[in-house]
């Protein structure tokens, strides 16, 4: 019972002398919680009932549940983290001092209940006002009627998950100063440990985009930051972004959990905390007092953190002094970067662990050991010693592979989630996410093919003349047909791997094998996000567009079923060879309408002169695929070389021509840009060298950009110098 007291009495005794701690998260979390939620309903209330964003329409009370006691939950966790800091450093910065650390040690009092009396005295001073700020907030809401019953849970799971982020940030904090004898060494000490694994997966990502030109990355995603499943997450900062990151696989079943949090994953943040806390207590038993004031208190840890450090800040600064340079694919801007970046922070690490700049020479052994270190890493990373930009794996080792061919038929996937948010995907993202080729030898076949060649696309730096260069005109003919293919091989341990290649359709044998792939029925059934047997959406529209008209049909359930399935059976049967050499007659567009907008759910699926049916069915529902384009319709047609980029006085080669005859001429030969861009870069029918706008005769003067058909420009056609209006 006297323990029992004596600890709550420390704890006290800690709440009073550090009240000043306490009083700043109050301000804080006031600045935060309640001026926010006050100035947000505002917005409400000056709009009764309703709040729009997007296409979306919800009510404040949805506001209240789903963004304030949900989605912001991320955004308020930055708060959290830095009372975390605050706390936890404050409540042992005793340790920094050898005269506070005898009066302590003095007091009849173990350690044990010392160290953990002012754990918890932390975790209280951030506990208390906030729980104080939220219940007010949920008054606040309460008085506008903002609140029901269903916010009570998102309300309780907010500060939970609040808890939580403050407990692994503070256990972080508390471990750095336990580590440390220097305040300001504990700040910087915090910080890495608070970010480290964050870093490492950055650099990762860049350092493998700069050496390795087949490196692609798929799956979380928060912002602009990475997740990559392949570094474990062991730093608060990498944590908290996974637990508020997007879903592993982006499909439809994770669709409706993409704005709530992964519970499972909390737990992961416990036990870390757990962890964390339990490593400061142990090392606080083993700390010597006669450590204050040194900069780290175990001489063990010294030379591992020295490397832990050096080695990715000289990377880091060889890759800023890189993307900074004239050009970033010289090695010569990089490698200054990596031994001015290493020398440095190698002299800064032994002062700062000294404390005296006297001590920036000392211990040459390990800056050789670890510039020896760096310069490996490097060897290995330039040369590509173990093979990454070459390895495809065996078969045998193969359970199943996605393919995403670059340009062809990209189609997006959009899915409302609830009344506030939605889902949305890029082609290669669905198509990796949700394709899986099995027993396919052109998809292997191809992957080894690319990996061999190992194609690049060079890029060239712009200057005047530099079309007249020898190098340039034949670097451009020659990756005039490159394109990307990126492969996702799922194996059989679990793991998948991503690989991107540069192909070239100049070659007959690429394109023997990437038809192959193409052809595969299971190839369109898994990047075509109308095909989704999970995605059972109704949309009441389809746009249509041929080579000169759009008009919107509206759908009945029963009409977007039957054209679904129309559409499927004959687009499952295209084969690469007419996407190549056969022109669409337009693309369809399955969408929903409201009151807002009109959104595509299905992107832009293009309608070859083989689908007899779906062009027939079109028709039936009012829409003429195969209509043509009269010159009656036209009032001018402007062509313009598309490879003249010269804009200057000296103008572009350009015509115009408004005669009914030559137009209808130039309607014969032309087709409409809308319903070829999905297959833009494998038309071998194009000439992509003009650009040609039509302006229609009606009220707004609409206008369409074309493309001739190759080797069909009527004779007529002069171009000629043109100033234009920039």
């Amino acid at each position: 019972m006297t323990s029992r007291n004596l600890f709550f009495k420390l704890i006290k005794q800690d709440l009073k002398k550090r009240v000043w701690c306490p009083i700043l998260v109050f301000i804080a979390y006031f600045l935060s919680l309640e001026v926010r939620l006050l100035m947000e309903t505002d917005k409400f209330l000056k709009n009764p009932g309703r709040y729009h964003y997007g296409s979306g329409v919800y009510e404040i009370a949805t506001y209240v549940r789903e963004y304030f006691f949900g989605r912001d939950a991320a955004m308020m966790s930055v708060v959290t983290c830095a009372a975390a800091f605050l706390c936890g450093i404050s409540g042992y910065v005793y340790l920094h001092s050898r005269t506070q650390l005898d009066t302590y040690h003095s007091l009849p009092v173990s350690r044990t209940q010392l160290f953990w009396s002012k754990y918890v005295s932390g975790i209280l001073q951030f506990f208390l006002p906030f729980v104080i700020h939220v219940l007010i907030c949920a008054g606040i809401a309460a008085g506008r009627d903002a609140f029901s019953m269903e916010t009570v849970p998102a309300m309780l799971s907010y500060i939970g998950l609040q808890l939580v982020v403050f407990a692994v940030t503070y256990a972080v904090s508390v471990l750095a100063v336990v580590l440390t004898g220097n305040i300001i060494v504990s700040i910087l000490g915090t910080a890495i440990l608070f970010v480290y694994s964050m870093m490492l997966d950055m650099l990762t990502g860049l350092l493998f985009d700069r050496f390795f030109e087949t490196y692609i990355t798929y799956g979380k995603r928060i912002g602009i930051a990475g997740i990559s499943e392949k570094i474990w997450c062991f730093s608060p900062l990498s944590m908290i972004l996974r637990l508020f990151s997007r879903p592993d696989n982006r499909t439809m079943e994770a669709a409706e959990k993409l704005y709530k949090y992964d519970a499972s994953y909390v737990w992961v943040l416990v036990m870390a905390a757990v962890v964390y806390s339990l490593a400061a207590y142990l090392l606080y038993r083993r700390r010597a007092s006669e450590a204050a004031g040194n900069s780290i208190v175990f001489g063990a840890a010294e030379p591992v953190i020295k490397t832990m450090v050096v080695i990715p800040v000289s990377f880091f600064a060889a890759v800023f002094f890189s993307e900074i340079s004239p050009d970033t694919a010289l090695d010569s801007w990089f490698l200054f970067g990596l031994v001015f970046g290493f020398v440095v922070c190698s002299i800064l690490m032994e002062i700062i662990f000294r404390l005296d700049i006297r001590g920036a020479l000392m211990h040459k052994k390990q800056f050789l050991f670890n510039g020896a270190c760096t310069a490996l890493i490097f060897v290995v990373l330039r040369y590509d010693v173990l093979g990454y930009d070459t390895y495809v794996p065996a078969d045998s080792q193969l359970r199943s592979c996605a393919v995403s061919i670059q340009e062809l038929i990209p189609l997006h996937q959009r899915a409302d989630v609830s009344e506030f948010g939605y889902h949305y995907l890029y082609s290669d993202d669905y198509r990796m996410a949700n394709m899986a080729l099995q027993g396919n030898p052109g998809v292997t076949e191809l992957a080894r093919k690319a990996a061999k060649e190992q194609l690049s696309y060079r890029y060239f730096d712009y200057y005047e003349g530099i079309e007249e260069d020898p190098e340039y005109i034949e670097t451009q003919n020659r990756q005039e047909r490159y394109t990307q293919i990126s492969f996702g091989y799922r194996l059989l341990n679990g793991q998948t791997i991503y690989r991107r290649y540069y192909i070239d359709l100049a070659d007959a044998d690429t394109v023997r094998l990437l038809s192959d792939i193409f052809d595969d029925c299971n190839y369109k059934l898994g990047s075509t996000p109308l095909f989704n047997e999970n995605w059972d959406i109704a949309l009441d529209s389809v746009r249509c567009e041929n080579n000169f008209k759009v008009a919107v049909i509206k759908l009945t359930p029963a009409m977007q079923a039957k054209l679904t399935e129309t559409y499927q059976k004959e687009y499952t049967k295209l084969t690469l060879d007419t996407v190549m050499n056969v022109v669409p007659v337009g693309t369809i567009d399955f969408m929903r309408t409201s009151e807002h907008s009109n959104i595509s759910y299905s992107d832009e699926m293009v309608v070859y002169p083989q689908f007899v049916e779906t062009i027939a069915l079109l028709r039936e529902y009012g829409f003429d695929m195969e209509e043509k384009l009269t010159a009656d319709s036209v009032e001018s047609v402007s062509i313009r070389d598309d490879t003249d980029y010269n804009t200057d006085e000296n103008g572009i080669n350009m015509a115009e021509y408004k005669d009914k005859e030559q137009i209808q001429q130039l309607l014969d030969h032309l087709v409409n840009d809308g319903i070829t861009s999905q297959v833009l870069s494998f038309a071998n029918y194009l000439d992509r060298q003009y650009d040609v706008e039509i302006v229609f005769n009606i009220d707004d003067s609409t206008y369409c950009h074309y493309r001739f058909f190759k080797g069909k420009m009527p004779e007529f056609v002069k171009l000629s110098k043109k100033i234009i209006n920039k």
